[in-house]
C-alpha cells in the first residue's frame, strides 16, 4: 500500500530483556483481530487473548461493541523484532525512537508493535532509570485500539481531551485469571499530572496560540478526567450530557458547566483525586472461557512473502516501492501457484504503478481463490486509477467494484471505491445508490480518514452543513492553522461562498501522481493561504 495515512508512533526506550528464544511465523485470528506473529504459537495465542480481552473490557465500560462487525474491520497486527526494527520499518532508523505504530483505513487497518524489547541493555543510567517513564509499545497499541474501537461503536465528535484521555484509560490495563483492573496511572503521564495545575478552562477550551502545557492537559489531565467521569459512581453519565449540551449550540464551557456541575467544586475532587491513590476498577470477564483463537504456522511460501507483506502494508514511497518490484517477481518465480504470494506480488507492483502486471497478477489470485476481496478490490482499484489518464475505465472500475461488493457486501473500501466512480465521473451529481454506499462505508469504517472526508464533501453538497460539521470536526474544532482555515472555509461557506470549502474536502482522482515538485507547490499553496486568513500560529 502506498504509504498515505498518517502513522500513529510508540516512542520508547532501549531496554534490557532476555535473549529472543527461537521462533517461527504464526497466523492467530480471533474475533476482532488477524495477527502475524513471529513467535511460540502459546506466545501467539495469549498476546491475541489478550487483544479480546482488552475489546471486551472496553465493551463492558461503555456499553458498547455489541454490534456484529464486517470481517475487514478486523484489526491485523504485525508483531516480530525489537522496537528498533520498529523504527527502521516507520523511519528508516534504527534510532528514531519509534517502537510501533498503528494504521487505521479501509483496505485493511494495521498495526505493528514488536515481539520484545531490546536485548542490548543500555549503559546510561539516567536512561535505566527513567525507564517507567517509557511509551510501553504495547499499551500504546491499546491506547490507539480504544480509538479505533470507538469510531466503530460511538464515532462522535468527542473533544480531544476525553478521546485521548478515555483512551489512556486502558494503556496499563492488567488481566489477570478471571478479571481486569483499569484506572492505575499511566508511567507516560506521571510527570504531567505531578507538574502542571489543574485549569479546567485551559483544558476544556484551549485557545490558539503557543501553550507549553497543552499536551499534559490533553493527555495527562485528560486521563484524570476521563477517570473521574467513569470510575466514580457519582460522575458516570455526565460526558453524555457535555455532549448533548454541545449537540444543542452550548459553547465548551456552558456544556461544563451544564454537565458537570459547578466546576470549582469538580476542580477540588480532581485534585484530591490527582493527589490521593489511583482509583481503580476491577472487573470480571463477561466470559470466564479463554477467547477463541485458531493459530496455524505459516507455510514456506507464506513466511517467504511476509518481510515484503510487512513493508508494503506499513506504506512505501516511490523509491522503495521500486525495490520491492524485484523481490515480488522473485518470489512469484520461486512460488507461481502460491495465493498468498501473488497477493503480495500485486501490492507491490501496484504501489509500483504498474497496473498492467499488478492487473495480471490480480487475475492469477483471483483464479486461485474466487472469494477473495482482497484481489478483487485491487482489480477495482487498477481501474480507477487508470481512469485518470483513460476516463472509459471509470465504467469498468464501477463494475469491478460492484463486483467485490457482491463478495462481501459489508467491506468499506468497495463501497467507498463505487461512490469515486460517480464523483470522479464527467456526469454531474452522484446518483442515490451511490450516496447509500458512502454512508455505509463510513458506518463500517468511520476510521478511515479518506472516507471520512469524503462524506464531509457530500453533506456539504447536500447543504447539511450541520451534520458535515459534526463528522469533520477533528478538521475545524481545533487550535492548529490548518484547523484555523477550515474554520474560516465553514463561516464563508454558510454566508454563500461555497466553492473553498467544497473544494477542501472533495476527493483528488487516485490515479493522480504528484511529484515531488508539485507536492511543494501544494505546500506553498497552503502556506500561502494560512497567511492570507490570518492563521498563522494558530
Amino acid at each position: 500500500m502506498r504509504f498515505f495515512a498518517a502513522i500513529t508512533a510508540l516512542a520508547t526506550a532501549t531496554l534490557a530483556t532476555s535473549p529472543a528464544l527461537a521462533a517461527d511465523w504464526y497466523r492467530a485470528e480471533s474475533e476482532h483481530f488477524i495477527v502475524y506473529s513471529e513467535d511460540s504459537e502459546e506466545g501467539t495465542r495469549e498476546f491475541v487473548q489478550d487483544l479480546e480481552r482488552l475489546d471486551e473490557a472496553i465493551s463492558l465500560l461503555t456499553g458498547a461493541g455489541n454490534t456484529d462487525l464486517p470481517e475487514s474491520s478486523k484489526l491485523t497486527v504485525f508483531r516480530y523484532g525489537e522496537p528498533s526494527d520498529m523504527s527502521a520499518l516507520a523511519a528508516g532508523s534504527r534510532n528514531s525512537g519509534v517502537a510501533g505504530f498503528f494504521i487505521p483505513r479501509a483496505t485493511g487497518s494495521v498495526a505493528f508493535v514488536p515481539r520484545q524489547l531490546e536485548r542490548r541493555r543500555t549503559r546510561s543510567r539516567s536512561q535505566d532509570m527513567s525507564r517507567d517513564m517509557q511509551a510501553d509499545p504495547r499499551g500504546v497499541l491499546f491506547h490507539e485500539y480504544v480509538h479505533y474501537f470507538m469510531y466503530q461503536h460511538r464515532d462522535a465528535p468527542y473533544p480531544l481531551w476525553y478521546s485521548e484521555g478515555f483512551a489512556e484509560l486502558f494503556y496499563n490495563i492488567e488481566f489477570n485469571e478471571d478479571n481486569f483492573v483499569i484506572g492505575e496511572v499511566p508511567g507516560t503521564r506521571s510527570g504531567a499530572l505531578a507538574t502542571v495545575p489543574i485549569d479546567l478552562a485551559a483544558t476544556f477550551d484551549p485557545q490558539p496560540g503557543p501553550n507549553r502545557d497543552y499536551v499534559a492537559r490533553t493527555y495527562g489531565h485528560g486521563w484524570l478526567i476521563a477517570s473521574h467521569l467513569n470510575l466514580n459512581p457519582a460522575r458516570r453519565g455526565q460526558m453524555g450530557a457535555y455532549m448533548q449540551a454541545i449537540a444543542n449550540g452550548a459553547s465548551r464551557m456552558e456544556a461544563a458547566e451544564q454537565a458537570f456541575g459547578d466546576l470549582e467544586v469538580m476542580r477540588q475532587e480532581l485534585e484530591e483525586f490527582r493527589q490521593g491513590r489511583a482509583r481503580t476498577l476491577r472487573v470480571p470477564y463477561a466470559v470466564a472461557a479463554d477467547p477463541a483463537v485458531e493459530v496455524h504456522r505459516l507455510s514456506a511460501p507464506e513466511e517467504a512473502r511476509m518481510m515484503m507483506m510487512i513493508r508494503s502494508k506499513r506504506g512505501v514511497d516511490e523509491d522503495q516501492a521500486r525495490r520491492l518490484v524485484g523481490e515480488a517477481r522473485s518470489l512469484v518465480a520461486q512460488y507461481p501457484d502460491d495465493f498468498s504470494v501473488l497477493l503480495a506480488a500485486t501490492e507491490a507492483e501496484f504501489d509500483a504503478r504498474n497496473y498492467d502486471e499488478a492487473e495480471a497478477l490480480a487475475r492469477r489470485a483471483m483464479a486461485l481463490d474466487p472469494q477473495s476481496s482482497d484481489a478483487a478490490n485491487y482489480y477495482a482499484d487498477i481501474a480507477l486509477r487508470r481512469s485518470f489518464d483513460a476516463p472509459s475505465q471509470i465504467a469498468e472500475a464501477r463494475r469491478r467494484f460492484a463486483a467485490a461488493n457482491n463478495l462481501e457486501n459489508d467491506h468499506a473500501y468497495p463501497l467507498y471505491g463505487y461512490y469515486l466512480t460517480y464523483l470522479l465521473d464527467d456526469q454531474p451529481g452522484e446518483p442515490e445508490d451511490a450516496k447509500v454506499a458512502l454512508e455505509a462505508s463510513f458506518r463500517y469504517a468511520a476510521y478511515d480518514q479518506n472516507v471520512r472526508r469524503a462524506l464531509v464533501y457530500m453533506l456539504l453538497d447536500e447543504n447539511r452543513v450541520a451534520d458535515a460539521r459534526a463528522v469533520g470536526a477533528q478538521w475545524w474544532d481545533g487550535r492548529g492553522e490548518y484547523q484555523c482555515v477550515v474554520r474560516k472555509k465553514f463561516d464563508m461557506f454558510e454566508a454563500g461562498e461555497r466553492e473553498p470549502l467544497l473544494e477542501e474536502f472533495r476527493p483528488d482522482h487516485p490515479g493522480e501522481y504528484l511529484d515531488e515538485a508539485a507536492r511543494e507547490a501544494r505546500r506553498d499553496e497552503f502556506e500561502a493561504e494560512v497567511e492570507a486568513m490570518g492563521c498563522k500560529d494558530a
